[in-house]
């Protein structure tokens, strides 16, 4: 009986207080509807998914130029890559959005993720305006792509440089080493046809139809000038071969700048568009919660109303 006189005594709390639970309710709902469509600016999200695949096999010995992109080209050096200032903002020149945002402020909105055991990468990028989301994202895809890209060209072209270099001299001193031959073998009055065993390979054979008289003049050459001519001879064939791996090896890096496609390896999954809604504030959940907040609050101070008139009234009956 008492818990059924309690429980009506709530009701008709209440019910008294219905105006204040109202009042309540209503200006937390105003309050709601003031934030989510005047005092809170709305914010979209744009997503891109990207796959980031070296090529690399695990086990599998690297080729030589592999080198060039292995460490570059992975889902972690990727992911650094988006974050960094000079990649932001360089995404936000390609963007045409200079002055507008600031790169700490599109880095502070960028939400980057690897997908667990997978290479593939989920980026998402918040703006103040729909169609700046779009375009700020799809700049710095394209940055990212465009940095890796002078990474590895510089790699390259340092080496190019370099193996340029080392043949340019070897062409010199080979130049000169055969001059240098040739020179001696005039001096010793040797057929010039000789001076094909100091320039073709060891491998290649050819022969030589020598008279008497160049014979017997070969023959009359001491040891001394024969070793000398041979020393000469092998230092050619030495230079040789070194000068052609330095030629191959140019060419080799010229052919892989002019095959290597940074697109076989960093592929858009799924493309960036224009957000339809904003992520915030969504005025319609906001409203609920207000709604919901306004009814406890405003019972709340309906019962401490009826605490304080109670306990004010025991205290006049006290005195």
């Amino acid at each position: 009986m008492d818990e059924t006189i309690s429980l009506r005594e709530l009701i008709e709390t209440i019910w008294k207080g219905k105006w204040i639970i109202a009042a309540t309710t209503i200006v937390a709902l105003l309050f709601s509807m003031l934030a989510s469509f005047v005092w809170i600016k709305p914010t979209y999200s744009a997503n891109a998914t990207i796959s980031v695949n070296n090529g690399i096999v695990p086990g599998k010995q690297l080729d030589e130029t592999d080198s060039y992109f292995n460490e570059i080209i992975t889902p972690s050096a990727y992911m650094e890559r988006v974050q960094s200032i000079a990649v932001i903002e360089e995404g936000i020149k390609k963007a045409h959005l200079q002055g507008k945002y600031s790169p700490e402020q599109v880095k502070g909105n960028l939400n980057i993720e690897n997908v667990p055991n997978t290479n593939l990468i989920r980026i998402t990028l918040k703006a103040a305006n729909p169609s700046d989301t779009k375009k700020l994202l799809d700049g710095i895809l394209s940055a990212v792509k465009q940095s890796i890209w002078q990474d590895i060209q510089t790699g390259v072209e340092k080496d190019l440089h370099h193996f340029t270099k080392l043949k340019e001299k070897e062409r010199v001193q080979l130049q000169q080493t055969i001059k240098l031959y040739r020179q001696q073998a005039v001096a010793l009055k040797l057929p010039p046809s000789l001076l094909l065993d100091a320039v073709v390979s060891y491998n290649n054979q050819y022969i030589i139809t020598l008279d008497s008289d160049r014979l017997r003049d070969i023959s009359a050459l001491s040891e001394k000038e024969v070793i000398a001519l041979n020393e000469l001879s092998n230092q050619i064939k030495s230079l040789a071969d070194r000068y052609r791996q330095y030629v191959n090896k140019e060419q080799q890096l010229r052919d892989f700048l002019q095959s290597f496609s940074i697109e076989n390896k960093i592929l858009v999954i799924s493309a960036p568009v224009v957000p339809q809604a904003p992520d915030s504030p969504k005025p319609l959940l906001n409203m609920g919660i207000a709604f919901v907040v306004g009814i406890m609050v405003g019972t709340g101070l309906v019962f401490f109303w009826r605490y304080w008139k109670e306990t004010g009234q025991e205290r006049k009956l006290e005195s």
